[in-house]
C-alpha cells in the first residue's frame, strides 16, 4: 500500500465513526451509519455520521406507551486544542433545549417528571457559547450537522421519542473552559473531557418550509467518556420518562 495513503487510513476520522458505532452497538443501540438529511442552507444533502436509537419499553403488555430514544451523533478527529469560553446556565434555555416528540402529556411538566429541574441541561452551571481552535470551522460544522440532522430526521420520522445531539471527538486529551473571559490563569488550565454547548438555531422547516427557531444543548464528550456519559447522564433521564409512562398505565392512560 502507498505510504501516503496508510497513514491517511490510520489517521482518518472514519476510524472513530466506527469505534464509537461497535460502543453503542455493543451498549444495545441499534445504529444506522452516514444518514443524509437536507441542508436547507446549503441546499444540498449532508451527512450524519451515526443516528442510534432505541426503543424504550414501558410495559410489555401495552405497547402504546412505548417510545425510541435516538442519538444524533457526529465524531471528530481533532488535531488541535480546543478552548471553550463558559457561562452561567440559563436554566430556561436549559430547558427549550430538551427535544422530544408526540408524547401525549408533557414529559418536563413538574409533577410528571423531574425533568425540568434535574436534566443535565438544567442542571449544570456552567455552559459553553464559545470556542476558539484552528480546528474552528470543524467544530462548528460538527455543531451545526447535529442540530440540522436532528430536526430533519425529527419531523420526517415523526416518531415519539426523545432526542440528544452529541459531538464525540478524539485526538486530543480533552478542552479547556474559560470560565467569564477569565484570561488570568491560562497556563494553569487543565483539560476536561466533556462540556455542554449552547446556541439558538435558525431552520427552515423541511415539511412546511416555514423558518423555525430552536435551542440546542449539544454536549462534546471524548470518546474516552462516552459509555460513561450514557450510563451516568442520558440513562437517568430516560429512566424517569420509563416510570412516568408506568404511572400513566396503571391510570389507565398513555405516554
Amino acid at each position: 500500500m502507498d505510504k501516503k495513503l496508510k497513514e491517511l487510513i490510520l489517521k482518518s476520522g472514519n476510524n472513530l465513526h466506527t469505534e464509537v458505532a461497535d460502543l453503542l452497538k455493543k451498549l444495545g443501540w441499534d445504529v444506522e451509519i452516514s444518514n443524509y438529511y437536507y441542508d436547507d442552507t446549503a441546499d444540498k444533502p449532508r451527512e450524519i455520521d451515526i443516528v442510534a436509537s432505541r426503543v424504550e419499553t414501558v410495559n410489555y403488555s401495552n405497547s402504546s406507551s412505548d417510545f425510541k430514544v435516538f442519538l444524533f451523533i457526529e465524531c471528530k478527529y481533532l488535531t488541535e486544542e480546543v478552548a471553550f469560553r463558559i457561562y452561567d446556565n440559563s436554566k430556561e434555555n436549559g430547558r427549550s433545549a430538551i427535544l422530544s416528540h408526540n408524547f401525549s402529556v408533557d414529559i418536563l411538566e413538574e409533577t410528571n417528571t423531574a425533568l425540568a429541574h434535574n436534566h443535565h441541561y438544567v442542571s449544570i452551571d456552567k455552559i459553553g457559547k464559545l470556542f476558539d481552535s484552528k480546528n474552528n470551522n470543524e467544530i462548528f460544522n460538527a455543531f451545526t450537522s447535529t442540530a440540522k440532522s436532528l430536526m430533519f430526521f425529527k419531523e420526517r420520522r415523526n416518531v415519539k421519542g426523545m432526542f440528544y445531539p452529541i459531538v464525540v471527538y478524539d485526538g486530543i486529551p480533552g478542552i479547556y473552559e474559560i470560565k467569564d473571559n477569565d484570561f488570568s490563569d491560562l497556563d494553569n488550565l487543565k483539560s476536561k473531557e466533556t462540556l455542554v454547548f449552547h446556541f439558538n438555531y435558525s431552520y427552515r422547516s423541511a415539511i412546511s418550509n416555514q423558518l423555525k427557531h430552536q435551542s440546542f444543548c449539544i454536549d462534546f464528550v471524548h470518546k474516552s467518556k462516552l459509555e460513561e456519559f450514557i450510563h451516568k447522564i442520558l440513562e437517568p433521564e430516560i429512566k424517569q420518562v420509563n416510570k412516568f409512562g408506568g404511572f400513566l398505565i396503571m391510570k389507565g392512560r398513555n405516554l
